[in-house]
């Protein structure tokens, strides 16, 4: 089992505000699962970055392309990055 983080960007806020409950829910049931650890968005409001626990990067891949933000095109431009956990955990 390893660690990932995403960052993605919000392309377009008035369709992001809308999708919102769905994305919420689709998160929410992400960490009941334990896949999703921490999740939220940045400082600024563009995007937002998750931390997510999955045994492949596929495995990531595939909850993101479920996510009602990126189905709806409301989050896009995803970054991806393993993540070894040196401390904590």
């Amino acid at each position: 089992m390893g660690y990932w983080v995403l960052e993605f960007r919000y392309t377009d806020m008035d369709l992001r505000n809308r999708v919102r409950p769905e994305h919420l829910a689709y998160f929410t049931a992400l960490h009941e699962r334990g896949m999703l650890v921490l999740g939220g968005p940045v400082g600024d409001g563009s995007g937002a970055l998750a931390i997510l626990r999955a045994d492949t990067e596929e495995q990531v891949w595939e909850a993101v392309a479920a996510d009602p933000y990126t189905i709806s095109g409301a989050g896009a431009e995803h970054v991806l990055r393993p993540w070894t956990v040196a401390i904590g955990g």
